[in-house]
């Protein structure tokens, strides 16, 4: 089980770090951020869906602690 919490463990700091990426990515405009509309609502879908598999994951890791 402590092998399963640290893959958990391991999985969560690389999605927070990607979705925060994604988040300097969509208010970086001046530079390389998304060029319209289309590739905003995207990127936007994109951390949300990080978001979604962070909060599952870690609520996944919480039950493996508690037992």
């Amino acid at each position: 089980m402590d092998e399963e919490i640290e893959r958990l463990d391991a999985d969560l700091a690389r999605l927070r770090k990607e979705a925060t990426e994604l988040r300097e990515q969509i208010g970086d405009q001046d530079t390389e951020g998304p060029t319209d509309s289309a590739e905003l609502s995207m990127m936007l879908s994109n951390v949300e869906q990080l978001e979604s598999l962070i909060e599952t994951l870690e609520a996944r890791r919480e039950k493996l602690s508690d037992n």
